[in-house]
């Protein structure tokens, strides 16, 4: 066993049984999982040199698995902050040059690339692995190829080094081979070119006090921070900067109450939550002291979202 990121053995957390996940899974989408979406006993581990934690065996979700999540409206978030973020560094630079031109890879049905409004779409590239996600893309004007950077560079669809920016959010983390799905970002992204790059910020502000079976696999086979990503720019030879939403204490303390009160994915009335903050509020002033000591001593100020700009060499 060893970690993408380093060396030394790393360290064993603990096992994540499949039944235990099949479980996990009723209890977040409240339904039962078809039989066989999850394919093997997983176990967690951690770099002891950067805290990124990884499965094991690194087997994503097969096809039924996505297949089943993705038929949840809660699965899709919409719009993400990192698109914002994105969009408006983006505007600041040079985009009205010639050669100016965005891939985005795991792009869905397109969100972030229509959040470009100031771009026309045949400056938009679109690349998933999800075939009616792609037609989504292709209607909507956008170049989109169903596939991964490499198959996208053998057909032909796209040159190596084409790109001035290149996006991945919410990729990085589903892949069993991260430091060779960055690279082949990279080899997508013009020489000084920036590629964008978002994940959970591990663990979360709410996983202290609730399993996020999201984050952990078959859906997300790693665990990120801020000290993995800096390992990930020295093996790739990259030049580094993060960024991170603005965080809020007291938000994140009424999601972790609603979590363990209620559960995911639960519609409560405005009432019932303050009636039932009332007669919990020492619960919840102690969470949400618990998660203003960890703004203060968290390496993105307690965000549960990291945003990381790699510059290509």
């Amino acid at each position: 066993m060893q970690s993408p990121l380093s060396q030394q053995p790393p360290q064993k957390i603990h096992d994540l049984p499949r039944d235990f996940l099949f479980t996990q899974l009723a209890g977040y989408f409240h339904a039962p999982p078809p039989v066989g979406i999850i394919e093997a006993n997983y176990s967690l581990w951690r770099c002891i040199e950067t805290g990124f934690e990884f499965c094991d065996p690194p087997l994503p979700g097969n096809a039924a698995f996505y297949e089943w999540v993705s038929g949840f409206a809660s699965y899709y978030p919409g719009f993400r902050w990192e698109y914002g973020e994105v969009a408006r560094m983006l505007k600041s630079g040079n985009f009205s040059t010639p050669d100016f031109k965005v891939l985005d890879v795991g792009c869905g049905k397109g969100d972030f690339l229509r959040a470009l409004d100031f771009l026309p779409p045949q400056k938009k590239s679109a690349l998933d692995v999800n075939k009616p996600a792609v037609r989504v893309c292709r209607e909507q004007g956008f170049n989109a190829f169903c596939g991964t950077v490499e198959t996208a560079i053998a057909s032909g669809f796209l040159k190596p080094a084409e790109f001035p920016v290149v996006t991945s959010f919410h990729c990085l983390e589903h892949v069993s081979h991260p430091v060779e799905f960055v690279r082949e970002l990279l080899r997508a992204t013009a020489s000084g070119g920036k590629l964008y790059l978002s994940t959970p910020y591990s663990p979360m502000s709410f996983e202290r006090d609730w399993f996020d079976i999201l984050n952990h696999p078959p859906h997300h086979m790693t665990r990120w921070n801020l000290m993995a990503y800096r390992r990930l720019a020295e093996i790739l030879g990259v030049k580094m900067r993060h960024f991170a939403p603005s965080n809020r204490p007291l938000r994140q303390a009424l999601q972790v109450f609603r979590l363990k009160h209620y559960g995911p994915n639960v519609s409560i009335s405005r009432a019932s939550l303050i009636k039932n903050l009332l007669r919990h509020t020492s619960q919840f002033f102690a969470s949400w002291r618990q998660l203003c000591q960890r703004a203060r001593h968290h390496e993105i100020g307690g965000a549960d979202l990291i945003l990381v700009e790699f510059t290509a060499p």
